[in-house]
């Protein structure tokens, strides 16, 4: 008996006591991944099934498209995250009443092997998250990073970008806003381009670093941070492609309010461009730059034109344009 005919009767005992299932790693992988074998070639789903996957931040963008990559075949998946799973969160993220309070990158590693028990082997957590130090060595560990980051860390944002750009690994970028679903991509692999084609630098990094500071030591409030955040940082959304229903709930917070609000479909939708992209980068296909699906306005009968949201978006602006004055009186204060 060769080394390969005793891991395959190794895998298949560990599939057994672990799940029950008599099968073989690759009889289960074929069973899991044979309804989509008459689109997918089994020249690119074995490459799929082989890349390494790395995703910073299993939250409401991170967290369900770990889960659709694994439904997908993927096997070979890093997530990372630093914070552990609230009762909040079970609307939009694929997680259980039984792991609140415990770690979001390893309960998601946890639910991945409940839906394929043989890759405990392949798939890994990191429960400290993405970090400064840390974002080198795995980037570079991986064919496809997902960039999920909370955007309270633009400074850990940019060094996973600028790892990126450096390792020529190509970046999906996740945003769920509202009911639209929008996929952000960084083809590093491809083109010679500056991290978040120039939307952060290194100067304005050390801007962020002095606000988080003065953040941390109370001298501004939550408020004050995030509008900061948002008027440093907008990635590459598209004012009039903004749904309706962000523009109102923009104009109507008030600056006591720091929660982040979404619609959970969305995460569902957003996962699945997400994985669908992954294919199509793992197939040498060109993909767009910005993948966008506005789901209540496919469901809706009729939709704002472009003309009919304008007053709406010049209010939104308006308000944009008064928090970002409001973000220069802040850092009169410290810098």
């Amino acid at each position: 008996m060769d080394q390969k005919e005793i891991n395959v009767e190794a895998e298949s005992k560990i599939g057994e006591s672990s799940s029950g299932i008599s099968m073989t790693r690759d009889e289960f992988y074929r069973e899991l991944t044979i309804s989509s074998s008459k689109f997918i070639t089994a020249e690119i789903q074995e490459k799929f099934r082989n890349t390494e996957i790395l995703i910073a931040g299993v939250g409401s963008v991170g967290n369900p498209i770990a889960m659709t990559a694994v439904r997908a075949g993927a096997e070979r998946v890093t997530v990372m995250d630093p914070d552990v799973v609230e009762a909040n969160n079970l609307s939009r993220q694929q997680y259980t009443v039984s792991q609140i309070g415990k770690s979001k990158a390893d309960m998601t590693v946890e639910n991945m092997k409940q839906i394929n028990p043989y890759i405990a082997d392949s798939i890994h957590s990191e429960a400290k998250g993405m970090t400064i130090e840390n974002a080198r060595e795995y980037v570079e560990k991986s064919d496809i990073v997902v960039d999920a980051v909370d955007i309270r860390a633009l400074d850990v944002i940019y060094e996973l970008h600028k790892c990126a750009a450096e390792l020529r690994k190509p970046v999906l970028v996740g945003y769920d806003l509202a009911g639209t679903a929008m996929v952000a991509v960084y083809r590093y692999d491809k083109e010679n381009i500056k991290p978040l084609r120039g939307e952060l630098d290194d100067e304005k990094i050390l801007e962020f670093n002095k606000v988080k500071l003065a953040f941390n030591s109370g001298i501004l409030s939550e408020s004050e941070f995030l509008d900061y955040i948002y008027d440093a940082f907008t990635g590459p959304i598209d004012p009039l492609r903004v749904p309706v229903e962000q523009l109102e709930e923009i104009i109507k917070r008030t600056s006591e309010d720091t929660r982040t609000y979404q619609i959970g479909t969305t995460s569902a939708v957003l996962a699945s461009l997400t994985v669908e992209a992954m294919r199509r980068i793992v197939s040498n296909e060109g993909i767009k730059d910005v993948i966008l699906v506005d789901i209540p306005g496919l469901v809706r009968r009729s939709n704002p034109n472009v003309i009919s949201k304008i007053p709406l978006l010049l209010r939104t602006l308006a308000k944009v344009k008064e928090r970002g004055e409001n973000v220069r009186e802040s850092l009169n204060k410290i810098i």
